[in-house]
């Protein structure tokens, strides 16, 4: 029983680092969008240089931040196979499952932005999305601190 509590542990760990990485990364890339949505129709060397910055980002930190967080999710429900079979966890995966979308819609505006600056949503509409991740992540937190149900 001891090695399976420090094997929870390990991945509950893991699954916190990775959720933090991948928040880090969703957040700052909505942020950046907004940014080329601004700058980066005016100078081209500013859409060159938010566009490498929006591809590393999300390339190499977001998506893989939030594979890891997802898999080390799923390795704590095998371990404890009855976290997914409480209300609130179910809940939590469904708005982890939003939180996902979002990701990938950011990765899709990253690319239109880099065919064409003028393809990104107006600014205000950005900024509107960049809180998205934000309230999900409010709302996940919530039920797994809370377990209301």
């Amino acid at each position: 029983m001891e090695n399976l509590a420090g094997t929870y542990l390990f991945w509950k760990w893991l699954h916190i680092v990775a959720v933090i990485s991948w928040m880090a990364g969703i957040l700052y890339l909505y942020r950046l969008l907004i940014y080329h949505s601004e700058r980066g129709t005016k100078d081209h060397s500013i859409h060159e240089l938010l566009c490498l910055m929006e591809h590393r980002l999300y390339r190499y930190i977001t998506i893989p931040a939030m594979i890891v967080a997802v898999f080390a999710g799923l390795f704590m429900v095998a371990l404890v196979p009855d976290l997914g079979r409480t209300g609130w966890f179910g809940s939590k995966f469904a708005l982890v499952l939003a939180l996902m979308f979002a990701t990938f819609y950011a990765g899709k505006l990253q690319r239109d932005a880099t065919i064409d600056a003028h393809r990104l949503p107006a600014s205000r509409t950005l900024r509107f999305l960049n809180e998205v991740p934000t309230l999900l992540m409010l709302a996940i937190v919530a039920l797994v601190v809370f377990k209301p149900f």
